[in-house]
């Protein structure tokens, strides 16, 4: 019996020591995937919230970019008044940049910031290569951190946004913060005392350093930064002195009490008895660990357990104040409380749930509005985890519901900036764009839509009277009258600056489009009340009726402006309906400038002379040169439509100062060859004359080409007059007292030449040749020649006349005392070569 006794004994002993060696490696190797746990869970809450972060920063770019999308022209007024809101909602951020096309600084905020102006991201090679992927892919980028100029200790992180415009690279958006605050910040509501992190970027560069790992386990995590990665290097203090003897002691108190139970025991079941009491405890051990790792993961978060064999619920103190709902019953209702949760997500929840269920998968998150006592709604953040037995059954799901309504507000925010003009409050481009191509794509057939582009005429008159501060308030009162009368089914938008649209459903017939036309110019005709005073604002309107299937948005968009601006060549204050012609039109205007441009590109424009006979002398008195231009595809353009299209398109300065150096150029040549010829004469813009580098322009041409400068005149028309006419005067002073002579060409036709002939400094008068040719029949142009020489001889001008094409009318201009001829009579427009020819023969003559 007693060598029974010692073998239970014996065999107790052997199986204590593998229990004992079992129980300290278990407890080492829990110690161990704690720390690991510990370390990985810190660097994922890192990793997580830098990112969130420069989200955030990455949204408050994309937010600007639509304001610069809307309006390209930011100015530096604009740009603060953005920024500072920006700053106001972000303290994190330092300042931010605006970077022109060649990427130079010329707007900052705040102020203090002011020495980065005029820097260039070129030349240095430090971003080149982020400079490169921002433009060619498209990308946000950011820069290794680095401390600011001026500072000891602010590390800063630069983010760019790239800028586009008419799918041209336009500059860039920059957004600094104040890395270091953010990350300590970040770090001591994250890590425990007793842990320690460093964070490097990815060339080595310290950003964060606690102190040296000293040869300790580290746990590296490469945290991704837009096109960027940092390092983050995460460690534990070891345990203090008395700390493994902890570990150590516990096993060895087990083993001691269980020797002592083992010799207290009277059978040989007692043995059994602790063998299972020793089982059940390693399972409550990997239990406590699982709600341990939980914990950790979601230490601010409403926790919650659902036990699939009892159906039992357990949830955290912070239930209530995470859900706002008291916990009801068991099971999946428990957590899930259909009457709470919004009906809008409820389905889509019910099936995350299910999935886990099934085994489809193991993880979730899924966010949802719950319902508070009050009646609103509240967004969260619901994620958890399935547990399986060894079996491979679900007998657990446990997990945290987050509160998320702060940020889904911030995500509101700036979806709602990026649709919606902020001033206001109408959708803008960018979200009427996106309905209009809904609406095509839904169309099958040709149907019942139109499109309104509205402008607001002269508005930049409004903003340099009144100021911008008011005219946002008229731009606002503006919006609000379209809005009232376009009415609910209808859609307005603010297009850009002092544009709006209206995308008007199921107007089949254009009676009632025109009838809105006429209702929204009628309403616009009483004024507005601003700082106690009325101002008055018309509008002009480009109408697009009944899309066509297969059309896009930018096509619709692009024919309502083109009726707009028919409508504004047309005085304004009206409304245009697009057409087919007007498309042939702009096509023509187009090939038109394209032509223009191609002849100033390869210096192939024509220029054609033709001589002004003197009537009292028989000999010639000037030169006249005439623009032409031949296209191999539209033939011979006529010079009242290129010259049209050059001065819609801005081409007329380089035109009109090309055909001005070439005249000069030639007559300097036939002066060269002793051909006398009298005055070169050139005819000038209103945009020319008005540009302030135009005088010089005509000084350096002369200087240039050597051609005298008495031989020169240049010819106005009354337009030059009506258009910027106090500086047109003080510039022809100028070019007066130069020695050139002015002459104003077709005098009689406009409204207001009498009024100016007594203040202008003109030389010559030119009689358009409409009155000639009538003079012959009507005594009424008759008296209208002989009234206009009349006057130009009291005022001490030369006059000549224009369209002179028979004997007779040469005989009646001698009569009435006339100066000068021009016409097919004495000598049609020719090239320079044909015009030389005849220079020679006359010289031969003599």
């Amino acid at each position: 019996m007693k060598s029974k006794y010692f073998r239970y004994i014996a065999l107790q002993a052997v199986t204590m020591s593998v229990i004992f060696v079992t129980i300290v490696f278990l407890l080492l190797r829990y110690q161990q995937t704690k720390n690991n746990y510990l370390i990985s869970s810190i660097g994922q809450s890192v990793s997580y919230s830098v990112q969130q972060h420069v989200s955030i920063t990455e949204g408050i770019l994309a937010s600007l970019s639509y304001n610069y999308e809307i309006d390209h022209n930011i100015d530096k007024e604009k740009f603060n008044l953005l920024a500072s809101q920006y700053i106001k909602e972000n303290p994190d951020i330092l300042y931010i940049q605006h970077k022109d096309k060649n990427t130079i600084t010329d707007m900052v905020f705040p102020d203090a910031y002011a020495y980065t102006l005029g820097a260039s991201l070129k030349g240095r090679p430090e971003v080149e290569e982020a400079i490169d992927k921002a433009i060619k892919q498209r990308i946000t980028t950011v820069n290794d951190p680095f401390i600011l100029q001026g500072t000891e200790d602010i590390l800063g992180l630069v983010i760019r946004y790239p800028l586009y415009k008419e799918e041209q690279f336009d500059g860039f958006f920059v957004v600094v913060f104040d890395l270091k605050s953010y990350i300590n910040t970040m770090i001591d509501g994250v890590i425990p005392s007793s842990y320690h992190i460093n964070i490097y970027d990815r060339k080595g560069g310290v950003i964060r350093q606690d102190s040296s790992a000293k040869g300790r386990p580290v746990h590296t995590i490469r945290v991704p930064v837009m096109d960027n990665y940092w390092l983050v290097s995460l460690w534990k203090e070891p345990i203090p002195e008395g700390g493994e003897a902890v570990i150590w002691f516990v096993p060895l108190v087990v083993l001691l009490l269980v020797g002592v139970l083992v010799f207290l025991q009277a059978d040989l079941f007692k043995k059994d008895e602790d063998i299972q009491h020793l089982a059940s405890l390693h399972k409550e051990l990997e239990k406590l660990k699982e709600s341990y790792t939980l914990a950790l993961a979601s230490a601010n978060d409403a926790l919650w357990e659902w036990n699939l064999f009892t159906n039992e619920v357990i949830t955290s103190d912070k239930w209530l104040d995470i859900t706002g709902n008291e916990l009801k019953g068991q099971g999946f209702g428990a957590i899930i409380q259909e009457e709470n949760i919004h009906r809008e997500d409820y389905q889509e929840l019910m099936e995350t749930f299910e999935m886990c269920l099934k085994g489809q998968v193991r993880d979730f998150q899924k966010e949802y509005r719950i319902k508070n006592k009050d009646g609103s709604y509240t967004w969260v953040l619901n994620r958890g985890k399935v547990y399986f037995d060894e079996s491979g059954i679900p007998n657990k799901i446990a997990g945290a519901v987050s509160n998320i309504e702060e940020r889904k507000q911030r995500e509101s925010k700036i979806e709602y900036m990026a649709f919606y003009d902020m001033l206001t409050g109408l959708p803008n481009k960018v979200r009427f764009m996106r309905i209009l191509e809904d609406t095509l794509k839904g169309m099958e057939e040709q149907g019942g839509y139109s499109i309104l582009m509205i402008d607001l005429d002269n508005f930049k008159n409004h903003n340099d009277l009144l100021g911008l501060e008011v005219c946002d308030q008229l731009l606002n009162l503006a919006a609000s009258r379209l809005t009232q009368i376009a009415g609910p089914e209808n859609l307005v938008a603010r297009f850009g600056g002092d544009e709006f649209l209206i995308l008007i459903r199921n107007y089949d017939d254009l009676k009632e489009v025109k009838a809105l036309c006429q209702s929204i110019l009628r309403i616009f005709n009483n004024p507005f009340s601003l700082m106690k005073k009325m101002v008055y604002l018309s509008v002009s309107i480009g109408v697009v009726h009944c899309f066509e299937s297969g059309q896009t948005a930018s096509d619709v968009l692009r024919n309502a402006d083109t009726a707009l601006n028919k409508a504004k060549e047309s005085g304004k204050n009206q409304y245009c309906i697009y057409d087919d012609q007007m498309h042939d039109d702009i096509i023509r205007k187009s090939n038109v400038e394209a032509c223009i441009r191609e002849a100033l590109d390869r210096d192939s424009l024509i220029i054609y002379y033709q001589l002004q006979q003197d009537l009292r002398q028989n000999q010639i008195r000037g030169v006249e040169a005439l623009a032409r231009l031949h296209s191999e595809e539209l033939g011979m353009i006529s010079p009242l439509e290129f010259i049209a299209v050059a001065e819609y398109t801005g081409l007329i300065i380089p035109l009109g100062n090309w055909i001005l150096k070439n005249a000069c150029i030639q007559g300097k040549s036939w002066l060269d060859k002793d051909y006398q010829f009298g005055k070169m004469s050139v005819n000038i813009s209103a945009y020319q004359l008005h540009n302030e580098s135009f005088y010089d322009f005509v000084k350096d041409v002369l200087n240039e080409t050597g051609f005298p400068v008495d031989r020169l005149e240049l010819e106005i028309t009354e337009s030059v007059l009506l258009e910027f006419s106090k500086d047109n005067i003080e510039t022809l002073k100028k070019f007066r007292a130069l020695g050139i002579s002015i002459a104003l060409d077709d005098f009689g036709t406009g409204y207001s030449s009498l009024n100016y002939l007594t203040a202008l400094p003109i030389d010559v008068l030119k009689i358009d040749k409409s009155f000639l040719g009538k003079a012959m029949e009507r005594e009424t142009e008759n008296q209208v020649i002989r009234s206009i020489t009349e006057l130009a001889h009291g005022l001490n001008l030369k006059v000549v006349s224009e369209g002179v094409e028979t004997a007779e009318q040469k005989q009646l201009l001698e009569e009435m005392g006339c100066d000068y001829i021009q016409g097919y009579y004495f000598a049609r427009p020719n090239d320079a070569d044909k015009v030389e020819e005849w220079f020679t023969r006359e010289k031969l003559k003599r």
